[in-house]
């Protein structure tokens, strides 16, 4: 059986996909209200959101892109308002057998497009909400255009019939009894920093990044009721779930894992259909799995994929670094130990290396740490190893 978008869902991400658009063409923080409930009575030109050509040209193209849109679908008019847009996605999604588009989240500047059937992610967030009864209301600390934010702040709540609240990291959060609260780990961190007791009975979820079982026992000692830590990517969706502070994950109904060549497992659906998974996993039981490692050597930070090696040739580039290593912080960040060519001193290095990685490199790929030394940190076996 198949099953219709909700016009209200499908509302919630054509903001996010305009606003993040927007983002782009303007390249500043904020663009637009961050709001997942735009009117649809709003003007996109002047008199509401203040889109220019250009600016509306993109939005069309964005969620041209998103949701399978053609122009066999517009009308003589460009679209003038909000509801407008809401009008095309509906048109092509009425039969209930669409597909949606989703980039990665990477941090290479080459994020990959992602196809998903609307059907897949309906019934996976109707699962989802059976997990999470009596919830009041979202509250939507990501954004709707990425797969997390897609199906947790655009599909889940209209499944619940609750509404949607927007906050964001530095503004008052205002929690109240029934919150399901959508943050990334790094935001989580925030949270308990910025929290000294929870409201009664607020529930968090969290993805998009590995989640430390310190911190979710931080939180859960803050007085949160339960926290969820949803692992998946964007090219699978949704693979599968735990409560903290259990250390295994329990597979979402979609999935079971098949056998991929010596001691290596691989998802299978309900239709016959295989996928990679985006980790090497151990196995516990049928249906219970925990992750030991990337298979493509990304580290997640701020909830961003980001390539270590990459960031390492990046900064070999730069004059007067002989080699370098890059690692993960433990404070989420990235962290360099840098060997000098021997010309250049430690100080003014640091000031070239800081220059080149605001010019070269995404924030989330620039480190936070420099360390220097006349080789890099390596064991009796030769292997690079970690420092401090």
């Amino acid at each position: 059986m198949t099953l219709p978008l909700c016009r209200t869902a499908a509302r919630r991400m054509a903001c996010a996909i305009v606003a993040a658009e927007v983002r782009r063409l303007r390249a500043i923080e904020p663009p637009l209200p961050h709001s997942y409930d735009w009117s649809e009575t709003l003007p996109i030109g002047d008199e509401g959101l203040g889109l220019d050509s250009i600016e509306q040209l993109g939005a069309i193209g964005a969620l041209a892109e998103t949701f399978g849109l053609d122009d066999g679908l517009l009308g003589p008019e460009p679209p003038r308002l909000v509801g407008a847009w809401v009008d095309l996605v509906m048109r092509r999604h009425a039969a209930g057998d669409g597909q949606i588009t989703v980039a990665t989240s990477g941090s290479t500047g080459s994020a990959r497009p992602c196809l998903h059937a609307v059907n897949d992610l309906l019934r996976e967030a109707q699962f989802l909400a059976t997990q999470v009864p009596g919830r009041r209301r979202v509250m939507a600390l990501v954004p709707g255009h990425h797969l997390y934010g897609v199906i947790w702040t655009a599909i889940l709540p209209t499944v619940l019939d609750i509404p949607v609240v927007a906050r964001a990291i530095g503004t008052p959060l205002d929690f109240t009894a029934g919150d399901l609260v959508i943050a990334v780990p790094d935001q989580w961190q925030a949270m308990l920093r910025m929290t000294r007791l929870f409201p009664a009975d607020v529930v968090g979820i969290s993805s998009a990044g590995p989640l430390d079982e310190g911190l979710a026992t931080d939180l859960l000692a803050r007085g949160l009721a339960r926290l969820l830590d949803i692992y998946g990517s964007s090219e699978t969706g949704g693979i599968a779930m735990r409560e903290l502070p259990s250390a295994a994950y329990d597979l979402l109904p979609r999935w079971r894992l098949l056998p991929h060549g010596d001691g290596d497992w691989q998802l299978g659906d309900e239709h016959g259909r295989c996928q990679g998974l985006p980790d090497h996993v151990e196995r516990i039981g049928e249906r219970r799995l925990r992750p030991i490692g990337r298979r493509d050597g990304a580290v997640q930070v701020g909830g961003h994929n980001v390539w270590p090696g990459r960031v390492a040739d990046v900064l070999r580039q730069i004059d007067g670094v002989a080699d370098a290593a890059v690692r993960l912080h433990s404070n989420g960040r990235l962290k360099a130990f840098i060997v000098p060519d021997g010309d250049h001193q430690p100080t003014a290095l640091t000031a070239t290396i800081t220059r080149v990685a605001a010019a070269r490199l995404s924030p989330p790929e620039r480190p936070c740490s420099l360390r220097f030394g006349d080789t890099l940190p390596r064991n009796m076996m030769g292997k690079l190893e970690d420092w401090i």
